[in-house]
């Protein structure tokens, strides 16, 4: 498997490259009148098979950085296959974002840049195209290694909505609970890989809009080349709109659940956490981590969820 997996990457790399380069032989060929827009989305659709597919490849050679790992002074948060796909996804962002919503707010503003459309369009397919090259990545990678850290174990969802409640901010703590009737008498649960926030809200919003933003693309992209019923193309269209605006709202809520805790913020660049600090605010995946037998208290809930956290890690 170590030796194979570089040569699918490869190989993986190699048909992408003829088929991006093929489809672009076809649209400047001169044997269609199309225009700069349409030339560029039928070179984004017709290399998109090869781009999942590298993705693909791709995650499998993520795998291979999977495990725990512990040094000293350090714990591992993320493996060195996570934290690349975290930085592709948002490179992907930062070129699909501005000029995706650029394309709907200059027609709704009637504002023209010096700039032509065209342009907008082709770096918004370079944005999608790394984009779902990651979400390939990430489901190869996650399927491989069977990692299920960044999920609620079965039966402890009681247990997360509870520690929830605790990492809310004050004015918010007292609505939830009363709201999900969530008991704020009973003692706050042991932290592990990853906090509650992360697993109950961040993972799973963000895994819910990059379905929507990839499948919604997708559809849009395809138009020109299979049919598309017009309601369900409308659909499409309205749902990759507020998929956009649903990300923008999720990446200054990031931002502001995550600069303040800086060492998570390292993390996604180093895979490192200072032991210190998972012995402070983590608990029980430092005791897990480092092999010893954890509290009464942490046996009771967080044991079974931390092992599989420090197992290994999940896509951010």
């Amino acid at each position: 498997m170590k030796i194979v997996t570089p040569l699918v990457v490869l190989a993986g790399l190699a048909l992408t490259v003829v088929g991006v380069m093929t489809a672009l032989g076809q649209a400047t060929s001169g044997a269609q009148p199309w225009s700069n827009e349409l030339s560029d989305n039928f070179v984004f659709i017709k290399a998109l098979p090869f781009v999942l597919g590298f993705g693909v490849a791709v995650g499998l050679l993520m795998a291979r950085t999977y495990g725990p790992k512990v040094r000293s002074g350090a714990i591992r948060r993320w493996s060195p296959g996570t934290v690349f796909g975290h930085w592709m996804l948002t490179l992907g962002f930062v070129l699909a974002l501005p000029t995706g919503m650029w394309q709907y707010l200059g027609g709704i503003l009637d504002v023209n840049l010096p700039i032509p459309l065209y342009l907008f369009y082709r770096v918004h397919y370079i944005g999608a195209a790394i984009v779902l090259f990651t979400v390939a990545a990430f489901a190869s990678y996650l399927w491989m290694t069977g990692d299920r850290s960044l999920l609620v174990p079965r039966g402890q969802w009681s247990r997360h909505l509870l520690g929830l409640a605790y990492e809310l901010p004050q004015p918010v703590r007292g609505w939830y609970a009363k709201v999900l009737r969530i008991d704020l008498r009973q003692p706050r649960p042991p932290t592990g890989q990853f906090t509650f926030y992360e697993k109950v809200v961040e993972f799973p919003s963000w895994s819910i809009i990059l379905v929507l933003i990839t499948v919604t693309g997708i559809i849009k992209a395809a138009r020109y080349v299979v049919p598309v019923p017009g309601f369900v193309l409308w659909l499409a269209s309205t749902l990759h709109v507020a998929a956009m605006v649903l990300i923008v709202i999720k990446l200054l809520d990031h931002l502001r659940y995550t600069l303040p805790q800086w060492p998570l913020v390292a993390s996604i660049t180093t895979t490192w956490v200072n032991e210190r600090y998972a012995r402070l605010r983590h608990p029980a995946w430092q005791q897990v981590a480092q092999g010893s037998s954890p509290g009464p208290r942490e046996a009771r809930g967080e044991r079974s969820g931390s092992a599989a956290g420090v197992a290994g890690d999940g896509a951010p």
